[in-house]
């Protein structure tokens, strides 16, 4: 979310003055206090409200007169200019574990105030377009007339059916192969949601930067999940491996080497899911280049794709090194 912050700051907090007592405080906090107002933490400003300091309630209320503001006042705390990008406030109140940040311009002058709360609805509403987006479901799409929804999706479906064909006509190139050693189809499943586990973390992870870094380069990022991907690849191909020779040695009287069937699942792993990793990388970058949005586009394109070359490779092994 690239969102910048005035959209979404409040301005239900209590200013204080530093050169004022505990009691003077309390007085002012009792007097402006409404059911809306948030009082956990009190921002503390100058005559030119600058933001000088934050002040938790409990401190406030702890303390005893005469002692005065400045002196119990954080004079370092976190806080954000107000034309920050709205995923750097939510990221900040994440890390940071915050229950509310200050919002600042370029002089230091109080604007308002983003809470953890907001932050948390703004989180559930993104995650949620994150979901239709990868559905092909647009929000407008969801209030809209029957027909009117049908007549948006319909182009993708047809287009995702047309792909799907490739992916029968794979399957049936190897019938010879499958109807020879039917234990493949134990591990096919396998082999194509591990896929598509993979291709979706890299598929989300390049969405998010482009989202927050729209003009970033991003040919670093694609060799950084390149290579998570490889090394999480290797590591399935080898559980793959002990998992397929395991299962195999129990139900496996076909006369079938268990250990050539055992390779053949450990590597059509291995290079499924870096060529999996590698399309979650770089299908929404292809998708931006065109100005399509990769969000909306780059799931079910990436899962077609990642079925036919996983069964083209999970089937040509097993015809090269079994039949």
């Amino acid at each position: 979310m690239i969102y910048p912050l005035q959209q979404f700051y409040q301005n239900n907090f209590i200013t204080l003055s530093d050169d004022l007592d505990v009691k003077q405080a309390m007085s002012i906090i009792v007097s402006q206090s409404t059911d809306e107002t948030l009082i956990d933490y009190l921002y503390i400003i100058d005559k030119k409200d600058k933001l000088l300091g934050v002040l938790p309630l409990k401190t406030l209320i702890i303390a005893r007169a005469p002692r005065k503001i400045k002196n119990l006042m954080q004079t370092k705390f976190h806080s954000l200019k107000e034309d920050a990008p709205l995923y750097a406030a939510i990221d900040t109140i994440q890390h940071y574990d915050l229950e509310m940040i200050p919002i600042i311009d370029k002089q230091g002058t109080l604007k308002g105030i983003f809470t953890a709360e907001d932050a948390l609805d703004l989180l559930k509403e993104e995650t949620l377009e994150q979901y239709r987006n990868l559905a092909l479901i647009t929000e407008q799409s969801i209030d809209t007339k029957a027909y009117k929804k049908a007549k948006s999706r319909l182009p993708w479906l047809v287009v995702l059916l047309f792909l799907s064909i490739f992916t029968s006509t794979v399957l049936s190139s190897f019938s010879a192969t499958i109807s020879s050693v039917v234990v493949l189809a134990y591990f096919q499943t396998m082999i194509l949601d591990m896929a598509g586990n993979v291709s979706t973390q890299s598929l989300a992870s390049t969405v998010i930067k482009i989202t927050k870094e729209p003009n970033a380069k991003l040919s670093n990022h694609v060799f950084k999940e390149i290579i998570i991907g490889f090394i999480n690849s290797f590591m399935c191909a080898l559980f793959g491996f002990v998992a397929a020779f395991v299962l195999l040695t129990f139900i496996n009287d076909t006369g079938i080497n268990n250990l050539q069937v055992s390779m053949v699942v450990s590597v059509s792993l291995l290079l499924s899911l870096i060529i999996g990793t590698f399309s979650g990388a770089t299908i929404p970058i292809v998708f931006k280049r065109l100005n399509v949005d990769p969000s909306v586009a780059s799931g079910p394109f990436m899962t077609t794709i990642n079925d036919i070359f996983s069964l083209l490779i999970y089937l040509g092994l097993a015809t090269l090194l079994l039949i």
